[in-house]
């Protein structure tokens, strides 16, 4: 009998085992889902469930296969914790694509480090994570982990298809109440209906998704929130650090956060009072004084993360940053603030989700959704209100640039939470001029005088080079004009922060094959440094909207001076391309053997319906194609001689 028993028990280990290589075998995934994607989520279960305002229990486990190396990055497994959100297990599996098992980690296998950013609004972040090695693809990903959350303000978000290139055969995502727990619920692209059940111990909703391919890339698209399935989950009574409170609305969140994170913590030591008191008493406006007290805030204070506070929401107090000279985005726009207390100019502490990609506050929906903070400075006698960047030792006053405009913040008032938007900078502010002065030789070198001009949100378009060497910065700038043999002779760099910022870069140059000698022809590209531009892919049966993100305008003027003995041969026709989202001009006069080159390209900021996609392929195309235009000069034959 007991022989038969173990007998039994091999057979049936055996086949659980084989069933396990099957599950995980790459050839099993359907073909339809294999299409676009690099990677696959074969399976994935997340439960979610509330114990208590301080006791939630977050699991996870999944299966991703990495079809290739794009798709590398899907396999990592990172998980990320903090004194509210603790970590209870962890581990991982590896499997070949035959559904072998190959890896099973061990504590040691996984890094501990931390996660803290350069801006984020959470200050408190570290994260383990783990990267497979694994020579030979696909393979296949086996992760579990379990996390205890000591807080029910920010609960986990489910986003089953994180990104468009992984496709997914199945996915759940389980919220466990107890009775009488109240919660609101954000549901975003999902084509199955939520299940839920009422049990004796509370409440079981179920999402589930099958199925879903991935998504061919299409450029020009919105962001992907906007089209990838997600849920968000708030509740109306919350705890958080041992902090109660009850929201539903912005000036419920706002008002929570005025009282809790924010009061109290804007005291400054008598001798800061005074010096801030002499710094303004000669400013004639408001937004003079605005622009001192930023300015001071700016040299004295320098940015670095901080763990501290609230759960890491909670900035620094007012005293200690003066003290020390350093903060995070918290603390350095509650020091602002200060700062600007004392000046009598009331200043308002404001959460955004930052980033290139303009990501809103969403107006219906309450929670927390930001990353970083601002400052907003309203001026009541003046038109304009002044926003504050106070992470940066060099932005002008009153200037976002492109990580954190146009987009819907949240105002944290005495009386509560006020969502409003942040500037948008039109095309025609975002203005890139050039002027370039060049004199062309006969064996096709090219030496001259370029001044350009960054506006608007391309005010930033040089920022990268700031703080480089000038070796570095010379490399840099081969790179981004691109043009063969360059030797850069002079360079500079300049920035003016008044009402209308700019950066200003000038160079002096010499390009040794700008021109191409054939015989008696010389050849030159009219448009040497604006290279910006390429044209998207063609995408048949497009399904997302074109999304053009950030409206601009490039206007450039070359002149050259053309080589004495030459004349023209051939000079392209003007181009003058005129569309609802931009427009294109370039030109060329010819005036006493000097050439004038003028280029204008605006492309406005919108979102149009898919088939618009095809003019912008086809408006893209005809810009590139004038910018490779080309004059061709001849050399003139003199008397008697050729």
């Amino acid at each position: 009998m007991r022989t038969s028993i173990i007998v039994l028990l091999l057979i049936a280990s055996t086949l659980f085992k084989a069933r396990g290589q099957e599950a995980y075998r790459s050839d099993l995934i359907p073909k339809n889902l294999r299409s676009y994607a690099n990677a696959v989520i074969r399976s994935n279960e997340t439960t979610v469930e509330v114990k208590a305002l301080d006791e939630v229990s977050y699991k996870v486990k999944q299966a991703i296969t990495i079809l290739n190396n794009n798709g590398e990055e899907y396999g990592y497994v990172t998980v990320y914790y903090n004194k509210s959100r603790q970590v209870k297990s962890l581990k991982a599996c590896i499997y070949d694509a035959q559904g072998n098992l190959i890896k099973k980690t061990s504590n040691n296998d996984f890094q501990d480090v931390s996660a803290i950013s350069s801006f984020s609004l959470f200050e408190d972040e570290r994260v383990k994570y783990f990267k497979p090695q694994v020579p030979q693809l696909p393979y296949t990903v086996v992760y579990e982990y379990e996390l205890k959350l000591k807080q029910t303000l920010h609960l986990p978000e489910w986003h089953p298809q994180p990104s468009g290139d992984i496709a997914v055969e199945s996915s759940s995502f389980t919220f466990l109440t107890k009775p009488g727990f109240k919660i609101r619920i954000r549901e975003l692209n999902l084509t199955t209906p939520k299940q839920e059940i009422n049990e004796k111990e509370g409440k079981r909703t179920t999402w589930t998704v099958q199925n879903l391919a991935a998504l061919k890339m299409e450029p020009y698209s919105p962001p992907a929130d906007a089209y990838l399935p997600s849920v968000e989950l708030a509740a109306v009574n919350f705890k958080y650090e041992g902090l109660t409170g009850q929201i539903t609305n912005w000036q419920d969140y706002g008002q929570w956060v005025y009282q809790n994170l924010l009061k109290g913590r804007d005291i400054l030591p008598a001798a800061t009072v005074t010096k801030v008191k002499e710094l303004i008493k000669d400013c004639p406006t408001t937004r003079d004084k605005v622009q001192k007290i930023y300015e001071y805030a700016q040299q004295k204070n320098r940015y670095i993360s901080i763990q501290i506070g609230i759960g890491g929401l909670q900035p620094m107090r007012a005293e200690e940053v003066d003290q020390l000279a350093y903060g995070d985005c918290k603390a350095l726009t509650n020091y602002t603030k200060a700062l600007l207390q004392v000046a009598g100019i009331p200043a308002i502490y404001t959460e955004v989700h930052a980033g290139n990609f303009k990501r809103s506050y969403t107006p219906d929906f309450t929670s927390l959704q930001g990353n970083h903070v601002i400052l907003c400075v309203p001026l009541p006698q003046q038109p304009d209100t002044i926003w504050l960047e106070c992470t940066s030792k060099n932005a002008p006053v009153g200037f976002l640039g492109t990580f954190t405009d146009d987009r819907y913040v949240l105002l944290c008032t005495e009386k509560g939470g006020v969502i409003t938007r942040t500037p948008r900078y039109e095309a025609q502010q975002n203005r890139q001029i050039r002027q370039g002065n060049f004199n062309l030789e006969a064996n096709g070198t090219l030496s001259g005088k370029v001044e350009t001009r960054f506006e608007g949100t391309q005010y930033d378009n040089r920022e990268h080079l700031r703080e480089k060497s000038p070796k570095e910065k010379l490399y840099e700038i081969r790179e981004t004009y691109n043009i063969p043999n360059l030797d850069i002779i002079y360079y500079n760099l300049t920035q003016q922060k008044n009402n209308t910022p700019a950066t200003i870069e000038k160079m002096e140059l010499t390009a040794h094959q700008a021109g191409t000698v054939n015989g008696s022809l010389l050849l030159l590209k009219l448009n040497q440094l604006n290279h910006e531009i390429s044209v998207p892919k063609e995408v048949r049966q497009r399904k997302n909207k074109v999304y053009i993100n950030r409206g601009f305008m490039d206007e450039d003027v070359i002149t050259y001076q053309l080589p004495p003995g030459y004349q023209l041969d051939y000079v392209p026709a003007a181009v003058d391309l005129q569309t609802f989202f931009g427009h294109y001009q370039a030109k060329v006069e010819v005036k006493n053997n000097i050439l004038i080159y003028t280029r204008q390209l605006t492309l406005q900021q919108g979102e149009h319906n898919s088939e618009v996609y095809e003019q912008l392929v086809k408006f893209f195309q005809k810009v590139v194609d004038s910018d490779h235009e080309k004059i061709i000069l001849k050399k003139q034959e003199i008397l008697g001689y050729k």
